[in-house]
Parts: structure tokens; C-alpha cells; sequence
């Protein structure tokens, strides 16, 4: 199993070469999702790598519409001379490369294509072109382990990085902002949900659209050993995003794994980090959640359900018993992760926000705000 990764400076080349890597990914501002290189720099560390006897992998991962792919057309055919192999992610792009060019392709399947039957559709469909096959990450142990031995070209798995989880061409964050900002300019920020409480979700707006990533990091340097037995042929460390890079770091781990260096990445490291679907599929984990027996509690004092909590507003809950609420009750809340929280009903209105002394059943109650309360927790009267 083969380390691969991303290179953005000679000082960068320089440091996979003393790692012992044997191939760099190059990344053309114009043809890839995250790329920094205009033509003339991606062609000063292409002539630098093949000095320092590394294979070039051209990214040209962006996914087109028709007007857009004629457009890159040009770009793509200046720089492939200056590329070893091309790397492509849009199957557009792939059948393009497969008619019109020479070199070796590899495909990023990471995005679809999640079935052995439709890569083995694709390497056929290259006729002996396709040198290498990206893996999604949200594929399992034992899945990955199938493909890696029945697939005919070598596999790529992330084993560390960013887990992009939404992408769209339209430029979200400048959109807020009062002033332009140049076509190439690279946008940050951090976002988080209104529907739950995680925040810090990594936002980067470029040329190519908005993306947003998980607040965690796919890692799975803990079972590097375990791929390489597997044989995959070829373990991606993506480090675009740390600074310091801890390229040493990782390679060192890779090579031989050390529970006590490990621990000590995870300090360092900006983001928490993560396994994914690794060694679980998950697919049906939120059946768990719909048969919460928090959730599914009616008899008794029941009142009714949280719709909304509204900080320093108000808690809306639907009344579903035949009591109804009442100004001056009891509640005992019961949040979904089990807390129970108790507190007075000191201010109750309807959804015309009228101060009333009793909801009915069937209605939506206006309460003060609860600290901790989410949607979803269940209500109940205590009896005094």
C-alpha cells in the first residue's frame, strides 16, 4: 500500500520526497474543486517533482455542466503534457479522457458509483485505460475489502481528511457579504445548524461553488495495517487544510502504527477525527432513534410533544391530551437523551400570542423558554 497526497509548494514536493512518496497529486485552480495552482505555478512544480523522481497526478475533479466542460476543454489540454497520469471525477470528463487522450486515467468514484457492478462497468467501458479507482468513504470494512480483491485495477481509500458533505455551484457566502469579491477569491467561514446544536461546520466558497464539510475528519490510520493486509494499493492523506501539515507524522503511523503517536496526532490535530462507516454500516441507525422509548411514552400525565424551542422566546408544544395545559402546571420535559427537566408553566399564550389560562387539545401552547429543552421532547404534567 502506497501513500499518496496533495502538493502545493516546492517546499511541500520537497518534504514528500524526503517521506519516501513516489507520486504527488497537482492540483490547476481552473480544473480542480480546491485548486490553488494557476497554469504557470502547476508547471513549475510538475518540472520540480519529475526532478525529484516523483509521478504527477493532474486533479481535474470539478464536476460540469456542457457550457463549463467545453470551457475547460482548452485548459485541460495545455497541461496534459505536464502530468504522468489524470485524475478525473465527473463521468463526462472520464469518457472525454478515455477518446481524446493518451494517459492513464484514474477515476474518483467517491461520490457515486458505490456498487463493485457499476466500477467494473466503468474499468470495462475505459478498454485497459483505468489505472485506479477512488473508494467512497462511506463504504464498510468488509465492502472495501471485497472490491479490493475483485476489482481489476488497484483502489484509493481517504485516509485522513475533510468529508465533504454538501456542494453547490452557487456562491453562498459572498452572497452575504455587502461588497464583490474577485472571481478566484477563496471564501471561509464556519457554519452550524439550526435544527440541532453542532456548529463549526468548515465553509469554503471558490471559483467553483460553495462546499461545506463535516465538523470531524475522516481518519483511518488506525487500520492502515488492516488495508494494506486487505491490499489496497494506494492510502490518500489529505492535508490541504492543516497548518502545520503533520505529513511526517502520518507517513510514520502508516508505516507502523503507534498507539501512544496516534494519541498524541489527535491532540495537535484542528479537527476531532473519525472512522465513518468503517467497521459499522450505519445505514440503519436511525431506526434506533424512531423506537426511542423516550420518545414513544403517552400514557399517563401526558401533555404533548416540543415543536419548537425558540431561545430567550419560547417552547411551542403541541397538546395531544384530552387535559389540555393550563397556566401554573408542573411540567416534568423529558429530552430525547433522556435529561429530565423540570420547570412551572409562568406564561402561556396561543399561536396568536395572546396570553390565555388554558390550551385545549389539539392546539400549540406558547410557554417561556426552557434552557436545555430541543424539538422532539416529550411533556408531562406533574400531579401536586
Amino acid at each position: 500500500m502506497k501513500p499518496t497526497t496533495y502538493a502545493r509548494s516546492l517546499h511541500e514536493l520537497n518534504v514528500l520526497c524526503d517521506q519516501g512518496f513516489r507520486e504527488v497529486i497537482l492540483e490547476p485552480n481552473a480544473l480542480a474543486r480546491f485548486g490553488k495552482l494557476s497554469k504557470e505555478e502547476y508547471i513549475t512544480l510538475f518540472n520540480r517533482a519529475s526532478e525529484l523522481g516523483l509521478r504527477v497526478l493532474l486533479e481535474w475533479d470539478i464536476l460540469m455542466t456542457e457550457d463549463i466542460f467545453s470551457e475547460k476543454v482548452t485548459a485541460i489540454r495545455e497541461l496534459l503534457p505536464y502530468a504522468d497520469a489524470l485524475r478525473v471525477q465527473d463521468p463526462g470528463a472520464l469518457h472525454w479522457a478515455i477518446k481524446e487522450t493518451r494517459k492513464p486515467l484514474q477515476f474518483i468514484a467517491e461520490n457515486g458509483n458505490h456498487n463493485r457492478e457499476a466500477l467494473e462497468g466503468w474499468i470495462e467501458l475505459s478498454g485497459g485505460r483505468l489505472e485506479r479507482v477512488v473508494l467512497s468513504i462511506e463504504l464498510s470494512k468488509p465492502v472495501i475489502e471485497d472490491y479490493v480483491e475483485h476489482l481489476s485495477v488497484p483502489c484509493e481509500l481517504l485516509g485522513l481528511g475533510r468529508i465533504l458533505l454538501f456542494y453547490t455551484p452557487r456562491p453562498l457566502l459572498s452572497a452575504l457579504l455587502p461588497e464583490r469579491v474577485t472571481q478566484n477569491e477563496e471564501l471561509a467561514a464556519l457554519g452550524e445548524s439550526e435544527e440541532s446544536p453542532h456548529k463549526g461546520f468548515p465553509l469554503v466558497e471558490n471559483q467553483h461553488g460553495t462546499f461545506m464539510f463535516h465538523i470531524k475528519e475522516f481518519c483511518l490510520l488506525e487500520y492502515a495495517s488492516d488495508l494494506r493486509e486487505a491490499g489496497l494499493g494506494f492510502f490518500r492523506i489529505d492535508q490541504r487544510w492543516e497548518t502545520p501539515s503533520k505529513v511526517a507524522e502520518i507517513t510514520a503511523l502508516i508505516r507502523g502504527f503507534d498507539a501512544h503517536a496516534f494519541e498524541s496526532l489527535k491532540e495537535s490535530y484542528s479537527q476531532d477525527l473519525m472512522r465513518g462507516f468503517y467497521l459499522v454500516n450505519k445505514t440503519d441507525s436511525q431506526f434506533h432513534k424512531l423506537k426511542n422509548s423516550r420518545l414513544q411514552k403517552r400514557e399517563g400525565n401526558y401533555i404533548g410533544e416540543v415543536l419548537e424551542a425558540q431561545k430567550a422566546s419560547h417552547l411551542a408544544i403541541m397538546v395531544k391530551n384530552v387535559r389540555g395545559m393550563r397556566s401554573g402546571d408542573l411540567l416534568q420535559i423529558i429530552h430525547p437523551k433522556g435529561q429530565v427537566i423540570d420547570t412551572k408553566v409562568h406564561t402561556l399564550r396561543n399561536l396568536a400570542r395572546e396570553a390565555v389560562t388554558e390550551i385545549p387539545s389539539g392546539s400549540v401552547a406558547l410557554i417561556q423558554f426552557v434552557e436545555g429543552v430541543w424539538a422532539k421532547s416529550q411533556v408531562y404534567y406533574v400531579e401536586v
